[in-house]
């Protein structure tokens, strides 16, 4: 969508950003259509959206008439080109090298991380002495949460829940939140911008100047240990950056990644991963709040599964099903992407459904395919009754059913990886503490879910805004 609707709100007149949630149950059912297309009156692109897994398919497909706009993706390549903002060839080799760092031991990694840091979270704010803990909005936690397991899993650096480590007198945690909220700023503000004496722009430029070149000396750093210690680096550090230096040194200098690149792989993980597991876990723990059946079901489930140990491993994580399928029906119900996007450069042609079988559509070059994934997700064809929260649907899932995630050569490769954390995560939040909603005066559950749960962008994920609630630790048996 371009200037001025994407900045517009949704109306009767423009569909705003917004559309695919607030007209979820309507858009699709008023033309009867799962694929239908939007002209614009003033200016950008024709799109094609579709809310069809079959015609999603087509576009997600590697054939050289379709690609990322580079323009439109220019937020992912704000730190080098990277797994999510390149196209077919280019696409292909930084897959195969960013790939190949997301491994078992990565996953071990992020288990023994979420269960420290929680552990971390709980003492820093002082909840292990409190017997109820009211918060009035769970995110900024969970984005925090979020950003510190894959600050340690992604780059090997510690993110202690309170830090005083300073990087040029901002600590590095800070740097990296102040980074992670900026992005669109950064993208949008010229630079000459940022010799101006408002204090926010000069904020978030040193942030970026600060951790960019963190980032050049943390790669040299693992470069010239790799050349000293070849393998036994990765068996050592197995973070995401190690093993993205170590992939990237065993490539041909032909497909070998800059240092550039590799800063721009893991930093797309760590800011668009970040976001989307962040709103995801605040999603799962609002349902939860409304679904005290599903939580009593739950706690049961995890005695079983790992009791009253601390530090759960892998093993016991993945046994954890029924956590899991609450996290997926969650980011079924508010997926971070709400909407992605390719461009036709050629005229193709899609075969789209109808009750006769399928319509062949001709699509000429230059028009926008926009995948609605809420639209997807709530297409009662795949999901019946889509408004219902019901984690069942997930059990015995297989990988090609998340299509929250992506599906194809285009699939999210930390998909895994943000599955383990919230899988840990929640089992142990649930094993000490019930979550509640925190109800205004006269409001019923309803009406907080209708308050609450409301999508909008949050940074470069879509996912609902604050969530009150209330913390009661349970009482062991």
């Amino acid at each position: 969508m371009a200037f001025p609707g994407a900045i517009l709100p949704t109306s009767s007149w423009n569909p705003g950003l917004t559309w695919p949630w607030q007209w979820r149950k309507a858009a699709y059912q008023r033309f009867q259509s799962q694929t239908i297309s939007c002209v614009p009156f003033l200016s950008g692109a024709p799109a094609i959206y579709t809310s069809s897994v079959e015609v999603a398919t087509q576009m997600f497909s590697p054939r050289p008439e379709i690609r990322k706009d580079p323009h439109a993706n220019e937020i992912l390549r704000l730190w080098g080109e990277n797994v999510l903002s390149t196209n077919h060839d280019m696409h292909k080799r930084h897959r195969r090298v960013a790939g190949s760092a997301f491994n078992g031991s990565i996953y071990t990694l992020v288990a023994q991380e979420t269960a420290a840091l929680y552990y971390e979270m709980m003492d820093s704010e002082d909840w292990t002495t409190q017997s109820t803990v009211s918060v009035t909005g769970i995110n900024r936690y969970m984005s925090k949460f979020a950003l510190g397991i894959i600050s340690r899993c992604g780059f090997g650096l510690p993110f202690p829940w309170v830090s005083n480590t300073t990087l040029d007198g901002m600590t590095f945690d800070e740097a990296l939140l102040v980074v992670a909220k900026a992005s669109i700023i950064r993208v949008s503000t010229p630079r000459w911008a940022y010799k101006l004496p408002i204090e926010n722009l000069k904020k978030i430029d040193k942030a970026y100047i600060t951790l960019a070149e963190f980032m050049k000396r943390l790669i040299s750093a693992k470069k010239e240990e790799f050349e000293a210690h070849g393998d036994d680096t990765t068996r050592s550090r197995p973070d995401l950056l190690t093993k993205l230096v170590g992939a990237n040194a065993s490539e041909s200098e032909k497909t070998k990644l800059s240092d550039e690149e590799l800063v721009g792989n893991v930093f797309t993980f760590m800011f668009a991963g970040h976001e989307t597991t962040s709103v995801a876990l605040t999603a799962s723990m609002a349902l939860l709040a409304l679904h005290p059946e599903e939580q009593d079901g739950l706690v049961s489930h995890i005695q079983e599964v790992i009791g009253e140990d601390r530090m759960p491993n892998l093993t016991k994580i993945e046994a954890l099903y029924k956590v899991l399928a609450c996290f997926q029906e969650a980011v079924r119900m508010f997926p971070g992407a709400a909407l992605l996007t390719r461009d036709t450069t050629d005229t193709i042609t899609l075969n789209v459904p109808n009750d006769e079988g399928a319509k062949p559509i001709v699509v000429e070059a230059g028009v926008r395919l926009v995948i609605d994934m809420i639209g997807i997700h709530y297409n009662p064809r795949l999901f019946p009754d889509p408004e219902r929260f019901d984690p069942t649907r997930w059990y015995g899932a297989r990988d090609s059913d998340l299509t929250f995630f992506g599906w194809g050569h285009r699939v999210c490769l930390g998909r895994k990886f943000s599955m383990t954390e919230a899988t840990c995560f929640l089992s142990l939040l649930l094993r000490d503490w019930k979550i509640e909603p925190i109800l205004q005066n006269g409001e019923s559950l309803a009406l907080w879910r209708e308050r609450v749960l409301q999508m909008g962008m949050r940074g470069l994920a879509f996912g609902v805004g604050d969530a009150p609630l209330k913390l009661t630790k349970r009482v062991k048996a």
